[in-house]
């Protein structure tokens, strides 16, 4: 198995981790999306320490400049993510994500990076896809929310496209470059939430609105996701964005172990039930994820 796929899988292992304390604290906590995604956007920054060990400071213009809007993009995306788990349940808003994210960046990386993958890599990415969407689609009564779902769609586009210009930045200079330039979008886009003055109010109230308890909790998930996504972005270095990406329903696999043991302790907040019907559906998609993998790894 490639090392970009390892690194791929332990990178979602991270990110089901974190997803489920980002749901926790949403609901709980941190309750405005801005705000949330402000304090993630902060840290970008802090990867210019990593400038001593390989940064290229003879970048382009054009080049720099495509990596602020991928940083911003994914700064972007999260807050739109945030939105959209707020509006709606996380079981609803994952089948969305783990379908249009790879599909689109399908697309993006066919125009922006003229990516083209080997029939077998597309039967994996067919595979690893249907096993994302189908592990996490789960039928309600109620129906969609239409504004959880537009803001889901959009989160898609946004991550999809902060990945392949990711891709690009990497593709031109190194890692540590790519790492360090994308994420000074994230910055620019936490500036703009301060903006508006209701968003400001909260984003300098929200630490002593906090809890003690969920301050570790937050921090707990940053770290699991500060390390997730350097994980993700050096496989995406590595090998294809389009795989990379199409492999989040490695994600949800795990995610779904999560909420299920969880939700027995916060049902208002991780609902999952589970009947013999929809475990059939998850062990299902299990084998096409597994099946997916098992093809990228021959």
């Amino acid at each position: 198995m490639s090392l970009y796929i390892i690194i791929a899988i332990t990178a979602y292992s991270l990110y089901a981790i974190n997803g489920v304390i980002d749901k926790f604290l949403l609901t709980k906590a941190v309750r405005s999306p801005a705000v949330y995604a402000f304090f993630i956007g902060i840290t970008g920054p802090f990867t210019l320490v990593l400038a001593p060990f390989g940064l290229d400071w003879g970048i382009s213009l054009q080049d720099f400049l495509i990596a602020l809007v991928g940083g911003a993009a994914f700064v972007g995306a999260l807050y739109f993510l945030y939105k959209a788990t707020r509006q709606t349940s996380i079981s609803r808003i994952l089948p969305i994500e783990g379908g249009l994210v790879p599909v689109f960046t399908l697309g993006f990386a066919y125009l922006i990076l003229d990516e083209r993958l080997l029939p077998t890599q597309l039967a994996a990415f067919i595979l690893l896809v249907s096993g994302a969407v189908l592990i996490s689609f789960r039928h309600e009564k109620d129906g969609w929310h239409s504004k959880a779902f537009l803001n889901a769609v959009i989160a898609a586009v946004l991550f999809a496209l902060s990945f392949v210009l990711t891709k690009y930045i990497f593709d031109n200079y190194n890692f540590v470059s790519g790492l360090v330039y994308t994420r000074l979008g994230f910055f620019v886009v936490a500036m703009a939430f301060l903006v508006p003055k209701s968003v400001r109010t909260a984003i300098f109230n929200a630490p002593k609105d906090t809890t003690k308890g969920n301050k570790y909790l937050y921090l707990g998930a940053r770290i699991s996701g500060m390390l997730a996504g350097l994980m993700q972005n050096y496989a995406i270095s590595l090998g294809s964005v389009t795989i990379v990406n199409a492999m989040q329903g490695t994600q949800y696999a795990l995610l779904l172990i999560g909420t299920l043991f969880l939700s027995k302790y916060y049902p208002k907040i991780l609902k999952e039930k589970v009947t013999k019907a929809i475990l059939a559906q998850k062990i299902f998609a299990i084998i096409l994820i597994s099946a997916g993998l098992a093809m990228l790894a021959i």
